[in-house]
């Protein structure tokens, strides 16, 4: 029997990073970076379905909608929410798959086509009550069904909902995914009062891709979807 193997799109370098465990073993996944733009998303999404690929993971950081999620929680998406108040369902099957395995229980997500606010995110969560929110899910979402190919997400928070990331950080962020430090660099010179929120990101961020590789260690690498009948 031929073993499934995914494609994986996400936002930039450090995310993919957090896919280091998998990446050398049979069947490892493919991997596109929307560099944090959704139309790059869309892209990388219609490559991975292109190339073959049996499923859609979406995979990376995520924003904190609810307020009780913190730096470094594990997100399994049930489905996504779009603005127009369209969901698209995630396999549930393969949620169950990924639930079970990290002992954590799925949640809604929604998608954004921007990096939202504190004042924008905690709007949403009272709207939608949905619990996290990041930006390459919902395009996901919406390829894969067209495909008829099962999706899933597993992401990680970075920020809280009350914390507004720095412009010049969305800034630094190139089409490919890695990051220029010209721009943060600049930021600085600029607003050096924002060091101690750059801190906390870096301090965010770590605890993301921690935990991130901590559950691509245990899915293996195709992360769940190898169990089910395809």
């Amino acid at each position: 029997m031929t073993l499934p193997r995914i494609g994986i799109i996400t936002g930039v370098r450090t995310e993919e990073k957090a896919l280091a465990p998998i990446f050398n073993a049979e069947n490892s996944p493919l991997v596109r970076l929307s560099g944090a733009l959704p139309k790059r998303a869309i892209n990388g999404v219609e490559a991975l379905i292109e190339a073959g690929v049996d499923g859609i993971l979406s995979f990376g950081t995520a924003g904190a909608l609810n307020p009780g999620l913190r730096p470094g929680t594990i997100v399994i998406g049930e489905s996504v929410l779009s603005p127009d108040g369209a969901s698209y369902a995630c396999n549930p099957e393969w949620v169950e798959t990924i639930s079970n395995a990290l002992s954590i229980q799925p949640m809604g997500v929604y998608g954004a086509e921007y990096v939202m606010g504190p004042d924008a995110k905690a709007k949403v969560f009272l709207e939608t009550r949905r619990a996290a929110i990041d930006m390459e899910s919902l395009h996901a979402a919406k390829l894969a069904r067209e495909a008829d190919i099962p999706f899933a997400i597993l992401r990680a928070i970075v920020d809280p909902v009350d914390f507004e990331f720095p412009e010049f950080v969305l800034d630094s962020v190139r089409p490919d995914g890695s990051v220029s430090l010209l721009p943060i660099i600049a930021g600085l010179c600029i607003q050096p009062w924002l060091t101690g929120r750059l801190l906390d990101l870096n301090k965010y961020n770590n605890a993301a891709m921690e935990t991130l590789s901590g559950a691509t260690r245990i899915l293996g690498p195709r992360c769940g979807l190898g169990l089910l009948t395809l």
